[in-house]
């Protein structure tokens, strides 16, 4: 179980879109893959899966490039779009998947129970809600049991409580596969994932093990402002002699700053800020100077 991509590059119409990328997934586990729009996220899911090709270098899937039938055996593949049939039931959609990878002796109802979807099993499945496709459409791309899950945005558009249930659902399976995950909601998805490989402008410029993620930035907390008072916190972060990391996208202000210095903000006094301890999506934000889904400071 292994996927190992060397020196990748992909061009299109002379703009290179991933620079060089170097990756080794080899254990179990949820690689979550990040990054604003246009890094290139999307183009490396897709030459994983076979989809695309690459300009220069190597993907292999258990030493087997992606367009090999022992490649496509080995991985499954959940898009962000909903390609459900509307006007077929539940069963039917499940019971087609069975035939086509040939797999016998499965109880789909029992099986539907694990994706809480039991009580739908004769139901159209243009009468499921949001989450209830979602969580068919996953069950129905984890029933082959490929050793190798790559989802693209598997949670989007979905509510709170919905993305929740579908990654403890992702978490279950990954106990025993790698699972390559791409995701908006930064936040709740480094909850739930082992390791990240984040992605900007068609490079690589972080990775490891999520609980190792807040080591590779020194600060280890955030202050937050607006344009209109930016001025001011700047000169009271300064007089109370706290060193700053500035960081500006839009009219959002993000000052980072050492844990040594969270005593002196105590004086900090300045309406219309916040003081936080530095999460995934900051760590994001330092990195590649844009807000994901999560950063409602600007996007919302």
């Amino acid at each position: 179980m292994q996927v190992k991509i060397t020196n990748l590059k992909k061009s299109y119409n002379k703009h290179l879109v991933l620079k060089n990328i170097n990756m080794e997934l080899t254990k179990p586990g949820i690689y979550l893959i990040a990054g604003p729009n246009g890094s290139g996220k999307t183009t490396l899911l897709e030459i994983i899966i076979g989809l695309r090709k690459p300009t220069s270098g190597e993907v292999l899937i258990n030493n087997s490039t992606p367009d090999t039938l022992e490649s496509k055996r080995a991985i499954g593949f959940l898009s962000q779009q909903n390609s459900l049939r509307r006007s077929c039931y539940v069963y039917e959609e499940l019971k087609l998947v069975s035939e086509i990878y040939s797999i016998k002796n499965v109880n789909l109802p029992e099986y539907l129970s694990k994706y809480n979807l039991d009580e739908y099993y004769r139901y159209k499945t243009g009468k499921l809600s949001g989450g209830s496709r979602r969580r068919l459409l996953l069950a129905m791309t984890l029933l082959p049991m490929q050793e190798i899950i790559v989802l693209d945005e598997p949670v989007s558009g979905l509510d709170p409580f919905s993305r929740n249930e579908i990654w403890n659902m992702i978490t279950e399976v990954s106990r025993d596969r790698i699972v390559i995950v791409s995701d908006h909601y930064l936040n709740q998805a480094a909850q739930y994932s082992d390791y990240v490989y984040l992605l900007d402008s068609g490079n690589v410029v972080l990775h490891g093990g999520i609980k190792d993620v807040n080591s590779f930035l020194k600060k280890s907390l955030v202050v937050k402002g607006r344009k209109n008072n930016h001025e001011s916190i700047e000169n009271r972060l300064r007089y109370l002699g706290i060193e700053i990391d500035l960081k500006v996208s839009g009219t959002v202000y993000s000052y980072y700053i050492n844990e040594t210095d969270k005593q002196k903000l105590k004086d900090l006094d300045i309406k219309d800020c916040n003081l936080n301890s530095v999460d995934f999506e900051d760590i994001y934000f330092y990195y590649t100077g844009k807000y994901s889904h999560d950063g409602s400071e600007e996007n919302g």
